[in-house]
């Protein structure tokens, strides 16, 4: 086997490498490049180029690059850039509220009123007053009144009737020797019952205590019958009075009705003054608005 003689090389070409020397990699013809329009290597899908768009720009449908935010009613700004002006409220200055208000506050103090004038009558009807005047003699509730001993007569409404015996303050253990006797009209007797509360009354030197109560069932003219006293100057007096169950429900009322008068009150009270400061600002912001100012 013959060896071929090594050539020079001949002008204008390369040196040919040596052939210990790895061979480079051979360079692609042109042919082998994609056409413009035809798919290539990592491309996800191949066609014709969408009518247009131009190299470089993306697809239809992606967002492009540093596009700003919708302008419009609610819509932010960019990322760091001026919030948009919030619109005002529009003023108040319907005066319905205060009203409403107001005269509820005031409805209650009127209601707190009436439960205080009930409250006053309870208490001075469990009280003994009137039972004596300034005097030391029977007082205005007195429906009855006689010497002890004695007699007297008497109109006298269904209800019960405190009989007291009235005796000078210096006295303190006087007494009706015997028993009262209370008779209708009709001749039917009215019981005396022991007293329920023990009800005392001092004015004018003269001091009245209860002793019995009536119990009286039928409307009519009574006769009233006292025995002798402890005492020589003792007389008694009838008056309107209670039972004990009469007298224990006056106290509850009473202080039920003084609890219910003070809530009352105070709601009443602050409703009002609240009612009546909304009535003058929304006043104020019905004249500004008129005057076409806004309230600061």
């Amino acid at each position: 086997m013959g060896v071929t003689p090594h050539e020079p090389n001949q002008p204008g070409e390369q040196p040919a490498p040596p052939p210990s020397r790895p061979q480079p990699y051979a360079v692609q013809p042109q042919a082998d490049r994609p056409q413009p329009g035809q798919p290539s290597a990592g491309q996800p899908y191949g066609g014709q180029q969408q009518p247009g768009l131009s190299a470089g720009q993306p697809y239809a449908g992606q967002p492009y690059g540093g596009q700003g935010y919708p302008a419009g009613p609610g819509a932010y700004g960019p990322y760091g850039g001026p919030r948009p002006a919030v619109p005002q409220r529009p003023v108040a200055t319907s005066l319905r509220g205060p009203v409403t208000i107001t005269t509820i506050g005031v409805l209650l103090l009127v209601a707190t009123a009436v439960v205080a004038f009930f409250v006053v009558r309870t208490f001075v009807s469990i009280v003994p007053f009137g039972v004596l005047d300034g005097s030391g003699n029977p007082g205005s509730a007195s429906v009855a009144s006689t010497t002890a001993p004695g007699t007297t007569t008497a109109t006298l409404e269904p209800g019960y009737y405190d009989l007291y015996l009235v005796v000078p303050a210096s006295e303190q253990y006087a007494r009706l020797e015997g028993t009262a006797q209370l008779v209708h009209a009709d001749g039917t007797s009215v019981t005396a019952e022991p007293p329920g509360v023990n009800g005392t009354a001092t004015m004018g030197g003269s001091r009245a205590f209860i002793v019995a109560g009536f119990r009286v069932e039928t409307a009519g003219e009574h006769t009233l019958t006292v025995p002798v006293a402890s005492s020589p100057d003792a007389q008694v007096v009838l008056v309107e009075g209670h039972d004990l169950a009469g007298f224990m429900s006056g106290v509850f009322g009473t202080v039920g009705g003084v609890f219910l008068a003070i809530g009352l009150g105070v709601v009443g009270f602050g409703l009002t003054v609240g009612g009546v400061i909304w009535w003058v600002v929304r006043a104020r912001a019905r004249r500004r608005v008129a005057a076409g100012r806004q309230p600061v």
